[in-house]
C-alpha cells in the first residue's frame, strides 16, 4: 500500500514541476510573445552579405527588432515581368516592436514620410570584424533618393542608403 502512495506522490511532484516550468517560461517570455510587432521592408541595390534572418535592427544603436526575411524584390512584386525587365533589388523584411517605433508611424504616417524626406534611411552596418551585419535605421546627411520602384510595398517602406560596409 505504501508503494502505491509513493508512485502517487512522485506523479504529483512531476506534474507540479512541469506546471511550474511552463509558468516560468510564460512569465519570462511573455514580454516577447505578447508585444505588438510592426513589419517594414526596405530594398538594397547592393550585396547584403553578412545579413541573415535574425540579424538585429537598431535605431541609433538601440535594439528595435530583427530581420525576418531576405529575398529578391522580383520574387514578390515583379512576377508578371519578363526576367530581363526585373529589378535585381534585395528585399529585406524586418519586424520591430510597435511600442518603440510603430505607435508614431501608425498614428501619423505623414510623420514617417517627413522623416524619410529629412533623410531617414536603412543601412547595413558591420557588427565588428566577424563579417556579420545588422540593419541600422538613422537620419543620413545628404541621403540619396529612394530606389525607383513601380509597385506598392506590402508593408511599411523605409528607403535604404548605400552602406560604407560594402564599399
Amino acid at each position: 500500500m505504501s508503494l502505491r502512495a509513493n508512485y502517487f506522490k512522485l506523479g504529483v511532484f512531476v506534474l507540479g514541476a512541469v506546471a511550474c516550468a511552463v509558468a516560468i517560461l510564460l512569465v519570462v517570455g511573455s514580454g516577447r510573445w505578447f508585444t505588438d510587432k510592426l513589419t517594414f521592408e526596405t530594398y538594397f541595390n547592393e550585396s547584403v552579405q553578412g545579413l541573415d534572418s535574425g540579424s538585429a535592427v537598431k535605431y541609433r544603436g538601440e535594439h528595435l527588432g530583427r530581420v525576418t526575411n531576405i529575398s529578391f524584390t522580383w520574387a514578390r512584386y515583379e512576377q508578371d515581368k519578363p526576367r530581363s525587365q526585373r529589378r535585381q533589388y534585395v528585399r529585406v523584411e524586418s519586424e520591430v516592436e510597435a511600442d518603440l517605433i510603430g505607435s508614431v508611424v501608425e498614428s501619423d504616417p505623414e510623420r514617417l514620410q517627413q522623416a524619410i524626406e529629412r533623410g531617414l534611411r536603412v543601412r547595413i552596418a558591420p557588427v565588428g570584424i566577424t563579417g556579420t551585419a545588422y540593419l541600422e535605421i538613422d537620419l543620413v546627411e545628404g541621403a540619396p533618393p529612394p530606389l525607383a520602384i513601380d509597385w506598392t510595398p506590402q508593408h511599411l517602406y523605409i528607403p535604404s542608403a548605400p552602406s560604407s560596409y560594402n564599399q
